[in-house]
């Protein structure tokens, strides 16, 4: 990461964390945006394809980026569906690029070898491995792992930035070395997440024939290879939240006298540019049209939930609730 990107970043989060501290008007530093939901794939933990294939056109695409700068945002993740759906992925980076943001996409990659370029200007790109190939098809369906790993090493190999994110369900639990061994002999960095459910954007449930005490101690694990200085981005915080959690069937649930730094921090946009604090409130909350109203003036400070085992939330979550621990990690995982 550049100097500029990361005084830049810095400053947004610093700004967004004095916001939360005090209770002020929401000042997010990061945003996802699901820029289509189609997708090639059909994950039997994603129900993003179900869901309206409409999306936004590149002018109206400029009118929410430019919304999201003015609001403090820096830090922007591109997401779907699968991003490379869209033709125009290179050039919705380009407009991103030009107003400061700095870039992530999560692309499943099974489209890469043919449309390369759409990820040249990315900053960061994430994808995803479920295990080896038969326990990655087995959660991600028939054609998902092909072209994954020529897709990856080509990215590493041009100096690209890249994790893997794996999903931990039935079929992944068993996978953990040989992913990070991959990773260590590639040169790419694992994130894990657990499977989330009941909401919008997901679907299917956590299997019953794992225990919530053999979920926790795959999370125990994962901290002790992290230790090790094996290549987990996944944060010492995160992990050790994990491997208290209760009962993995529930993603969320509402803890009286608890806040939750959604929509203070950081919010999901979906593809039609209606936000909402996080992904996971996506049809549990009144969503602002971002094309029309301004976050801090609409939004209703509300959210159903505060504590959660959503991956990339709960990260962005704890930078707020452990701002010093989480910030320090973050910054040797992605500077």
């Amino acid at each position: 990461m550049r100097l500029a990107d990361k005084l830049a970043l810095g400053y947004a989060y610093g700004t967004s964390l004095l916001a939360y501290m005090v209770d002020g008007p929401p000042r997010p530093f990061s945003a996802t945006f699901a820029v289509t939901n189609r997708c090639n794939l059909r994950c039997s933990y994603c129900n993003c394809p179900l869901i309206d294939p409409t999306n936004l056109d590149l002018p109206r695409i400029e009118v929410l980026f430019d919304r999201l700068r003015e609001m403090g945002v820096r830090r922007l993740g591109l997401a779907g569906g699968e991003p490379m759906m869209r033709r125009d992925l290179g050039d919705i980076i380009a407009l991103a690029k030009e107003r400061g943001f700095w870039v992530s996409v999560n692309s499943n990659l099974t489209l890469f070898a043919r449309h390369p370029e759409r990820l040249e200007r990315a900053d960061l790109v994430y994808t995803s491995l479920d295990g080896d190939e038969t326990s990655h098809v087995a959660a991600r369906g028939d054609g998902s792992y092909d072209g994954v790993l020529a897709a990856i090493t080509r990215l590493v190999a041009d100096g690209k930035p890249l994790i893997a994110i794996c999903v931990v369900t039935e079929h992944s639990l068993g996978h953990v070395d040989a992913l990070l061994r991959l990773a260590e002999s590639i040169g790419f960095r694992m994130h894990f997440q657990p499977q989330c459910v009941d909401t919008d954007v997901v679907r299917g449930a956590v299997s019953s024939s794992v225990s919530n005490e053999r979920f926790r101690a795959f999370w125990r694990g994962l901290i002790a290879e992290k230790r090790k200085g094996r290549p987990i981005v996944s944060s010492s915080p995160y992990l050790e939240f994990l491997s208290r959690w209760e009962d993995f069937s529930i993603s969320a649930y509402y803890a009286p006298g608890v806040r939750c730094a959604a929509g203070r921090g950081f919010l999901y946009i979906d593809p039609l540019g209606k936000a909402y604090p996080c992904v996971y409130v996506k049809g549990k909350t009144t969503p602002v049209d971002l094309l029309a109203h301004g976050w801090r003036e609409a939004w209703n400070r509300e959210t159903p939930c505060t504590r959660c085992t959503v991956g990339p939330m709960l990260e962005f979550n704890l930078l707020f609730e452990r701002p010093l621990s989480a910030a320090v990690e973050s910054i040797h995982a992605y500077a």
